[in-house]
């Protein structure tokens, strides 16, 4: 029976758009009124969300009214750098990262998104005399410049007791030199808590660990690192979003896969292929998936042979049907990046789906097997953390269901009850994008994992080496088994 589940589970999140530009010229519109906007995402999210009426149940639909009919009345008279705010409010409601309202970055909203956010907090600096003051600074202390992925720089400096995130570099749109990214509060050695504020300043908590160098910190899954100043001895460590492969000692292999972005395919493809040989010769293989924010399911297709053992069944997804919904699937097919062999799959779906009589169509489970069960690697490990989501928790998914898989780390971030985004969805008002969901997981309601995340079979303590944790743990428990057969 036909089924599409892994071609098609498309998971763009909301939470990691906020690191990428969408530079895309949607049609123009002159439909800007904030109230008319506010009622176009509405009927867009009632109609097209497949989860609007397991969240909007009849219990809450009284308060659900109010809290809409509130935010109408400030619509009427709200500017037009406080209108995004007001249509942000009303899609939080759903606590769901995969239902989002971005803005359009094309140049002539730039002024738009700056005025939006100009009043954010702030702390006065200038970078020459923060490098100045660290000539001299203990290398080893947090403040210095911290550097994640893409071109996010900031300046980590003590106040109080507290740490603050400064912005140091100017993105012209989003963020400017002075505003606070996040702040950290101590709460035990190396341990502290702290406060994030996203792409778009929406506010998040978060707790974490710096290592003992001070030199790298994970925040929400995304890996900062202290670029200035460093121990004359320290050796830079790998990129945070490199991808690669290393043998490490005789018994372990460790794959990278920091995204699963559909660019990125040929890459993860390539990187395995090239080293199977290495790979189905060597005892442990350890996946580090940490931060890998998701995308298409298609880019770990290769990894997936590698650690099966026994058949692999994935829960259908419940597709909300209609006309918008399958106007998604039809413009992924000219999509340049997708593979040709699965567009003629993805055309078949659509099919489907304009053959369906009800408002939903629920696929069969997705039965997967394979023709060999590999020797080696006799064990794997997924290393996971909360950074994990979307297509990337449809892999851990899949994988704890073999024999040879062990999760380590922290939960994961929680995003997958909700997918297949497929593509952003134009409005009348070109200012704004919105990103909705097509389909549901079949588990829902009884089963979710939206907020509350996969759990690992072994988690690992902070201010530990991961990997370094995960191959000593691995070695214990070979020595185990050889011990009890003796």
């Amino acid at each position: 029976m036909f089924t599409v589940p892994t071609l098609i589970r498309l998971c763009y999140l909301y939470l990691f758009v906020l690191f990428f530009s969408l530079n895309t010229a949607y049609a123009q519109g002159t439909q800007c009124d904030c109230r008319v906007i506010l009622e176009e995402v509405m009927n867009k999210v009632r109609d097209n969300y497949p989860g609007y009426t397991i969240k909007i149940t009849a219990e809450q639909k009284h308060h659900f009214q109010q809290f809409t009919d509130s935010l109408k009345k400030v619509t009427d008279t709200a500017s037009a750098s406080a209108c995004y705010p007001l249509l942000q409010a009303w899609i939080a409601y759903f606590n769901d990262k995969h239902l989002a309202i971005l803005f359009s970055e094309s140049p002539e909203n730039k002024e738009l998104i700056k005025s939006t956010f100009a009043n954010s907090r702030r702390y006065p600096l200038t970078k020459d005399s923060l490098l100045k003051r660290w000539e001299s600074h203990p290398p080893n202390s947090p403040e210095g410049i911290w550097n994640a992925s893409g071109n996010n720089q900031i300046a980590l400096i003590k106040q109080g007791d507290d740490y603050l995130g400064i912005v140091t570099n100017v993105d012209n749109v989003f963020w400017q030199p002075g505003q606070i990214k996040f702040e950290l509060k101590e709460s035990g050695k190396q341990l502290w808590n702290g406060t994030l504020y996203n792409r778009f300043h929406v506010r998040d908590t978060f707790s974490t660990h710096l290592d003992e160098n001070s030199l790298s910190i994970d925040i929400k899954g995304v890996k900062w690192v202290k670029t200035y100043p460093l121990p004359s001895s320290h050796s830079r460590p790998i990129p945070v979003d490199s991808f690669y492969f290393a043998k490490t000692d005789s018994n372990n292999t460790l794959l990278r896969l920091p995204s699963f972005d559909l660019r990125y395919k040929s890459l993860i493809d390539s990187l395995i292929t090239s080293n199977m040989a290495t790979i189905i010769s060597t005892p442990h293989l350890i996946v580090d998936l940490r931060g890998n924010l998701g995308g298409f399911n298609l880019c770990f297709e290769k990894l997936l042979p590698l650690i099966y053992t026994d058949t692999v069944i994935t829960t259908g997804l419940v597709t909300k049907v209609t006309k918008e919904n399958i106007q998604l699937y039809k413009d992924l097919l000219t999509n340049n990046q997708l593979p040709e062999k699965d567009k003629s799959d993805i055309a078949a779906f659509i099919r489907i789906l304009q053959k369906q009589r009800g408002d939903y169509y629920h696929e069969p489970d997705e039965i997967s097997t394979f023709p060999t069960v590999y020797p080696q690697p006799q064990k794997v490990a997924l290393l996971i953390d909360e950074g994990c989501a979307s297509a990337t928790e449809f892999l851990i998914l899949k994988a704890k269901q073999s024999k040879k898989v062990t999760l380590f780390g922290k939960r994961s971030a929680g995003i997958v009850d909700y997918s297949n985004l497929v593509g952003p969805r134009a409005l009348s008002c070109s200012r704004y994008i919105l990103w909705c969901p097509t389909a549901r997981s079949a588990r829902l309601p009884q089963y979710p994992i939206d907020n509350i995340g996969i759990k690992p079979d072994v988690e690992i303590p902070d201010q530990i080496n991961w990997v370094d944790f995960v191959q000593q743990y691995l070695a214990n428990q070979v020595h185990k088994i050889v011990k009890a057969t003796k």
